[in-house]
């Protein structure tokens, strides 16, 4: 992955729009697609579910959900710089926190998540064949089934297999 980085970003050092929390780089969706198209790394937080409908249209992106970050976070690449997303900003504030516990130093999370980056116009690749339908939260299903919209050139993380991105 590494060889795709374009511009070597350093977090650590940006000033951005938003303030730091617990010294933690928080970066508005313009701000993050940004860094993104320089070669930084989405790290998309949201559950497969989440995904189904639309996904960030950016030139990296590893899926590593939330529900299994714990378990699989270690396998981030530790040089390059990395963005944390979710659908809203909720998840990325406690996933930088693990990071930065855990000697990770050159991240930053976008406030607001996909619901944000679609909100400003940003690049998202939809499929109205996956929407979420169904009557409540706990009947929500895709209209077809698997995800198209995952790029076959994404890294998706699962702590279940041995290998590494």
């Amino acid at each position: 992955m590494s060889s795709r980085a374009r511009v070597a970003t350093d977090f650590s050092s940006v000033t951005g729009a938003l303030p730091r929390t617990e010294g933690i780089l928080n970066l508005t969706p313009a701000e993050a697609a940004e860094y993104l198209s320089k070669g930084a790394i989405l790290v998309d937080l949201r559950e497969a579910y989440e995904t189904n409908f639309r996904v960030f249209e950016v030139p990296q992106t590893i899926h590593l959900p939330w529900t299994l970050f714990s378990k699989g976070f270690e396998r981030l690449p530790r040089d390059l710089p990395l963005v944390l997303a979710d659908a809203s900003g909720i998840y990325g504030r406690e996933a930088a926190r693990m990071l930065r516990n855990a000697g990770f130093t050159n991240i930053a999370k976008m406030a607001g998540g996909m619901i944000d980056w679609d909100r400003e116009g940003l690049p998202v690749r939809r499929d109205p064949l996956f929407e979420l339908s169904g009557q409540c939260a706990c009947k929500l299903k895709t209209r077809t089934g698997k995800n198209p919209l995952l790029d076959k050139n994404a890294v998706v993380i699962d702590p279940s297999r041995e290998e590494s991105p």
